[in-house]
């Protein structure tokens, strides 16, 4: 059920068009995502449902009603931002217990945790769900950056909104308190069926939490749909790029054999830094490569080709290659190695000059006894090419 629906949504500031006809539906129950590069316009978007800033044109239809011309306060959403802004002279039961004052609706109607349907009618016991209960007489200069998010959480449970817009509300958590809270939200929105819209651009954000992603770029929704179906799937080269897809290799399918559920495609060299402009003067590589058939190509098309860093395979050099990680084989050397939030980026140079970014578990690095200048096997599986039609990009 559709919970709420952007319509044509555009916004300017200072004569710039930030929103640029902007549509997507949230489903209720559900946590959404909008995820894009900073200064996009994904926080303008959530300012506009909540009624801080007014529209160019469009509208915003929330539980079947259009609410364009309420008052922020009338609009049954709340807003959790990256800064708690708690009351720095109110105790942390006090700062909960604020949006009673303004909201007239101060009836929940939320089931607890333990399935027996009684009501939570007090920021006590939002306290408890939120696991913060015993901070009620601290003020906010006495918790934590993590409690305070929770207390800011607790917030706007309270009021009963249809629903929490999240605006980069990880963006000051330590690790550590990023992975608690964020699990936090996850089993709120499994037992209590809250809907949240979450604006971020860190995508661990979005796999860990979303049902679905929208990605806002140049102003507009370029892609949208389960986050794991877009991560692998992008419709444009922008979006790859943006979701951080840093295989991208050019070339030109030279066999397509739907009966065989296989395209080929020859690949093209000098691909350092996936440059749109460079594959118009690369040379040929000498590598065909194979991937699942997908639709809607011709022989002849120049395309690219994306590969997440996650789905490259090192081979091990103790086991024998299944069927699946001999397809599109390739020998290299590690030329780079960086440890990143307890996974390895690995950098590989091959044979015919083809640079691969793999990404994989540290312990995996460790037990393989990777190194940098070590010569590897690298195979990228055929169901993990996804091809894209080479245009024009649309940003500068």
């Amino acid at each position: 059920m559709k919970l709420l629906e952007i319509k044509n949504i555009s916004k300017s500031f200072l004569n710039k068009k930030v929103l640029d006809g902007i549509n997507l539906e949230i489903e209720s129950g559900e946590i959404s995502s909008i995820f894009g590069y900073s200064g996009e316009g994904k926080s303008t978007v959530l300012k506009i449902i909540c009624g801080i800033l007014k529209q160019d044109c469009g509208d915003i239809i929330l539980s079947e009603k259009n609410i364009n011309n309420l008052e922020p306060y009338e609009r049954r959403t709340a807003l959790v931002m990256d800064e708690p802004l708690l009351f720095s002279h109110m105790t942390v039961l006090e700062n909960i217990s604020f949006g009673l004052r303004l909201n007239s609706n101060k009836k929940r109607h939320i089931k607890k945790l333990d399935g027996n349907k009684k009501l939570l009618n007090s920021p006590i016991e939002i306290m408890e769900l939120l696991g913060i209960t015993g901070l009620e007489k601290r003020y906010p200069s006495e918790i934590s950056m993590g409690q305070a998010q929770r207390v800011s959480l607790a917030r706007a449970l309270i009021v009963n909104p249809d629903i929490i817009l999240m605006d980069e509300p990880f963006s000051n958590l330590d690790i550590i308190s990023k992975t608690k809270v964020r699990r936090l939200i996850k089993d709120i929105n499994r037992e209590l069926k809250i809907s949240i819209l979450l604006v971020t651009h860190d995508i661990e954000d979005v796999v860990n939490l979303s049902d679905k992603m929208f990605i806002l770029n140049d102003g507009k929704i370029q892609d949208s749909g389960h986050p794991k179906e877009v991560l692998k799937k992008p419709s444009s080269i922008d979006t790859a790029f943006l979701l951080g897809t840093e295989n991208i290799l050019g070339g030109v399918i030279s066999e397509i054999d739907p009966d065989n559920n296989l395209i080929k495609i020859k690949i093209k060299a000098n691909n350092e830094n996936a440059e749109y402009n460079d594959y118009n003067k690369n040379t040929d590589a000498g590598v065909v490569m194979e991937a699942d058939f997908q639709g809607n190509f011709e022989t002849g098309e120049q395309v690219f080709l994306a590969v997440r860093p996650e789905e490259i395979i090192i081979l091990r050099e103790d086991r024998d290659a299944s069927k699946p990680v001999r397809e599109n084989r390739f020998s290299g050397k590690i030329i780079s190695s960086i440890f990143t939030s307890r996974m390895m980026e690995i950098s590989i140079k091959s044979e015919e000059n083809l640079e691969f970014k793999v990404l994989i578990p540290f312990h995996a690095y460790e037990v393989m006894n990777l190194f940098e200048g070590k010569t590897v096997k690298v195979s990228l599986k055929k169901s993990s090419i996804h091809l894209i039609k080479k245009k024009k990009p649309s940003r500068d």
